[in-house]
């Protein structure tokens, strides 16, 4: 059977005498009840209503093809007589529904928790703002967390492990009533709600997120200032072009900077030049360059933190 783009196969709440099983194309569900979750994708080889079937239930999703698909459609009373006449065949086609239901679910857990980590960061970052505290009650985060995004304790505490093993934060205290969840560093949890928040809402990368190249000569800047005896003035460290490019070719495996290899940081303010930046110009046209020295060290800790969890999570 051959389904158009857009065109629907079934509907939530429809009575169910058929499963699908989907030869090419993909087939996207969507329910009533999670109507902002992401869509759920069945490609080549999935089979679908399969439990609404063996269970004699109404459809639990909406299906509708996202490109042109073929699906082979089996009716009901061809699959009960197939199991009659080979009854040996429900046993491997109930460990192999067990078997996909249980990585349906750990896909659901998973999903969930990415789901909910932006909401955590969110009532972290409010409630760091309105208090001025470093800590919130652990019973108060759950409270929060429960209202805003019907995340269960036990997940709660599922991401505050993740985020503790990233160093990020501090679970203290010895029972519930009196655990304080403690925030190690009060600017890394607000970027980083931010940084989740611009990927969610523009589906790519934050410009937060730093190239290799970015990162390479952010901390070299990092490197010099430290080593430096110059005060900073207001925040702000001063490097030369001429200290960069030293050192650059020492730690950074003989990579040479050039006004190309700097403008992505001009760019976005993070590296601020002596005089008029041109990308054309040698890099020696600019004496030196000045920055925020905290912003670049919260900067490069959410660059080393940001893909460890993603994998914490899945």
């Amino acid at each position: 059977m051959h389904i158009a783009t857009g065109e629907y196969v079934c509907l939530e709440g429809d009575k169910a005498n058929t499963l699908f099983i989907v030869k090419s194309g993909m087939l996207v569900g969507s329910t009533k009840a999670d109507a902002g979750a992401p869509l759920q994708n069945f490609g080549p080889g999935s089979i679908v209503g399969e439990f609404s079937l063996l269970e004699s239930e109404p459809r639990d999703l909406t299906l509708r093809a996202a490109e042109d698909t073929e699906i082979l459609v089996i009716e009901q009373h061809t699959l009960q007589s197939t199991l009659d006449k080979h009854p040996g065949w429900l046993k491997s086609i109930l460990t192999f529904l067990t078997a996909r239901n249980r990585i349906a679910q750990e896909n659901k857990r998973k999903n969930d928790l990415i789901q909910a980590l932006p909401s955590l960061l969110y009532i972290f970052s409010a409630h760091l703002k309105e208090t001025g505290a470093d800590s919130i009650p652990l019973s108060l985060l759950h409270k929060k967390i429960l209202a805003l995004n019907n995340t269960p304790d036990e997940e709660t505490d599922n991401l505050l492990k993740s985020l503790e093993s990233l160093g990020l934060l501090k679970v203290c205290g010895s029972n519930d009533a009196d655990k304080n969840v403690k925030v190690e560093s009060l600017q890394i949890i607000p970027l980083l709600y931010e940084t989740l928040q611009y990927r969610a809402l523009n589906q790519k990368v934050s410009p937060n997120i730093l190239s290799m190249t970015e990162q390479m000569v952010l901390t070299t800047f990092v490197k010099i200032a430290r080593e430096s005896n110059v005060p900073l003035q207001n925040g702000l460290c001063t490097i030369t072009t001429e200290q960069l490019k030293a050192e650059a070719k020492k730690s950074m495996h003989g990579l040479t900077l050039t006004s190309r290899t700097i403008a992505p940081l001009v760019e976005k303010k993070l590296l601020e030049p002596s005089s008029a930046f041109d990308i054309h110009a040698p890099l020696e046209s600019v004496n030196f360059f000045f920055a925020d020295f905290e912003k670049i060290l919260d900067l490069l800790e959410l660059n080393r933190i940001f893909p460890l969890l993603d994998k914490s999570l899945v």
